[in-house]
């Protein structure tokens, strides 16, 4: 028989600051807003936006609390942004046309059943189907499109977990029943 899979999609605090500091950044220029992309393989898990006429709020809040953040770009210069926020690269690729969206790193597992354990933090899982011993570059839904696939080909719900730079997120997908 086989042994249930512990899985956690909770990750410990980070520094958002900390993080976007210690990179070096792409700086596009799109319709709207001012993007900065980090150059790793993973550009997509550290997208940066400001809009072109300055600091970009939401209600009353600018991004990062207001602060005023350097990026260092690929020619060795710094630009100096208050209030940028944090995106995500469907509205880079929709404001630029730069496509990055299969380059986001993803860890996770697709099984046939789900159990809660005495740890609010931590599920079991059994009936694996998929599992990332490591982290895997692709798109941010990939798992939860492996776990949709399985559910469509066996017929039945199907639990997922996943975790990424941004956050982790788990659930279950039901079968889709094609019209015909």
């Amino acid at each position: 028989m086989e042994e249930p899979v512990k899985f956690s999609i909770y990750q410990g605090m980070k520094s958002g600051f900390a993080e976007q500091a210690a990179l070096k950044y792409k700086k596009i220029v799109g319709k709207e807003s001012i993007w900065y992309v980090a150059l790793q393989s993973n550009q997509a898990d550290n997208i940066y936006v400001t809009s072109k006429s300055g600091p970009t709020k939401f209600g009353s809040f600018e991004g990062f609390g207001g602060a005023t953040l350097l990026f260092e770009l690929e020619d060795g210069t710094v630009d100096s942004v208050k209030g940028p926020w944090h995106s995500n690269s469907g509205a880079l690729l929709a404001d630029t046309g730069y496509d990055i969206t299969k380059l986001t790193l993803t860890r996770g597992l697709v099984a046939k059943k789900k159990e809660f354990t005495e740890n609010w933090k931590e599920e079991e899982y059994s009936g694996i189907l998929h599992y990332d011993e490591e982290p895997i570059l692709g798109t941010y839904t990939r798992i939860l499109d492996i776990a949709q696939d399985f559910a469509n080909q066996l017929g039945q719900d199907i639990w997922y977990a996943m975790v990424s730079k941004g956050g982790g997120t788990s659930g279950c997908k039901h079968p889709i029943k094609e019209n015909g």
